[in-house]
């Protein structure tokens, strides 16, 4: 009877030891999914800083017109001519 008693609890130590060993592993995932996701969020805020920039500074006439002739739409030697708005 007592082997019996002695490897149900045998059996019970390591199901116990199991399932702790899980959640160990379970946890560690879950710490490095939040360390990605924390890295994700800083670089998404740090491109959202670099577009509200970029915003303000297209504000800027002078900054247009240079985007423009650097797209090659408007030389060096030519006029730009710009339309007023409505």
């Amino acid at each position: 009877m007592y082997r019996f008693l002695h490897l149900v609890f045998a059996l019970g130590a390591l199901h116990l030891l199991l399932l702790v060993g899980l959640e160990v592993q379970r946890l560690v995932g879950l710490r490095r999914e939040i360390a990605l996701a924390a890295s994700r969020v800083a670089q998404l805020e740090l491109r959202n800083q670099q577009l509200s920039e970029e915003l303000q500074m297209a504000a800027d006439p002078a900054y247009r017109e240079g985007l423009v002739r650097q797209m090659g739409y408007v030389h060096k030697d030519e006029l730009l001519r710009r339309w007023p708005q409505r």
